[in-house]
């Protein structure tokens, strides 16, 4: 028996936007580095526990978490991720099975940082 290769659309419930950085020019002749969004797409976002994440260590002003979504090649642990107000930091991004399908995002809530975006 063979498994069918997929991951099903309906777990992908949350509409997240991703975040890249990118060098822009100033008004006085420089450049600086802003964020400008990437992609939006449709993800599943889970609070990491049990093996992934142990509660014990885990500091009061930051949360972790699993986020899924459809494979992409132009996602970095430099990215950001937005859903809402919550902004996320990626800390790994893992493609299971090395089968270029579906991406594991594992990133940090910061509730005392706030990501600032340029245009």
């Amino acid at each position: 028996m063979s498994m069918a290769r997929g991951i099903n659309p309906g777990t992908l419930n949350r509409r997240i936007k991703i975040y890249g950085y990118k060098d822009i020019d100033d008004d006085l002749g420089g450049s600086r580095t802003v964020l400008v969004e990437k992609a939006e797409v449709w993800a599943n976002i889970h609070p990491t526990r049990g093996s992934e994440f142990l509660e014990y260590y885990r500091e009061s002003n930051e949360l972790q978490y699993k986020v899924t979504i459809r494979y992409r090649d132009d996602i970095t642990v430099k990215d950001v991720l937005v859903r809402g107000d919550q902004q996320f930091t990626i800390q790994s991004v893992i493609d299971p099975n090395d089968d270029h399908y579906v991406l594991e995002i594992y990133c940090t809530e910061s509730k005392d940082k706030e990501v600032l975006y340029g245009g």
